[in-house]
């Protein structure tokens, strides 16, 4: 019932004009920059993360995403979708058990069938790819109502900042050489 009255009163107010649904929740930071500032072409032409640079970015789904060199920029908009993280760079963990989540850019990633996923850890990616034939049909499965009640803003998201003792803040800094 609550569900129900939340839709309700959504789109009462936008109706009204005063209530927009965004059409891609993307994992960002409060300033619009995707998967912290990560260059996510840099996970696979590189095979680490690095953080991106403002002088070499692209908007995509709504969210500013940086890159390393104009070549990775390229490479991105080339193929936008090639390269964005899954599930719009939220946990694939979550995803699979019908939940939303932060996730550690630099430890918490995987590439699976030219595919890059991201997870809330490097325990919880582990967890990822021993359970992924199990794991990646649930969250292709749930990812459409989990990014659905994201758009409606009644999906809580996990937050690191929640969960001191993980030790990962964000945005995240990039790791040391």
């Amino acid at each position: 019932m609550r569900r129900l009255l939340v839709v309700v009163l959504l789109i009462a107010s936008a109706s009204a004009g005063r209530f927009v649904i965004a059409a891609e929740i993307v994992n960002t930071t409060a300033a619009g920059v995707a998967v912290d500032g990560f260059d996510v072409v840099a996970y696979f032409e590189l095979g680490y993360p690095v953080k991106g640079d403002t002088d070499h970015s692209v908007t995509y789904k709504g969210a500013r995403w940086l890159f390393a060199t104009p070549g990775h920029r390229s490479a991105f908009v080339a193929d936008p979708v090639g390269y964005a993280p899954k599930y719009n760079g939220f946990c694939a963990v979550a995803v699979s058990e019908g939940a939303a989540a932060e996730v550690d850019f630099v430890s918490g990633w995987v590439i699976v069938n030219d595919e890059l996923f991201l997870n809330w850890s490097a325990e919880v990616k582990q967890i990822f790819v021993k359970e992924i034939s199990e794991r990646l049909p649930a969250a292709d499965r749930n990812w459409p109502d989990v990014h659905s009640d994201m758009r409606l803003g009644i999906r809580q998201i996990a937050r690191h900042a929640d969960f001191p003792e993980e030790n990962i803040v964000h945005p995240q800094p990039a790791p040391s050489p």
